[in-house]
């Protein structure tokens, strides 16, 4: 990668969750129940009992493809992603 995020850089990186969704989806393993999705189906006003549903197990299958792509070891002589570099100040 480029010393700058650009646009493609960001689309790449964008891509990573859906691909890891995918890597857990071959792993067969009961449905979990995400404690953040349910808080969040219980506190959210509005919703019906099949949306409540979708959105706990929404969470959970995300969560799950975090937790892949948070598994993932990169080797110690990897270079950074992304490089910081400041921006000059506006002012005088």
């Amino acid at each position: 990668m480029s010393d700058k995020l650009t646009r493609r850089d960001l689309a790449k990186l964008l891509l990573v969750l859906p691909a890891a969704n995918a890597l857990a989806a071959e792993e067969p393993k009961p449905p979990a129940v995400s404690e953040a999705g349910a808080f969040l189906a219980a506190h959210e006003p509005g919703l019906s009992d099949e949306e409540r549903e979708r959105l706990r197990k929404g969470l959970a299958d995300q969560e799950k493809a975090l937790a892949v792509v948070r598994d993932f070891k990169l080797p110690p002589d990897a270079d950074p992603a992304l490089h910081f570099s400041a921006l000059r100040s506006r002012k005088p």
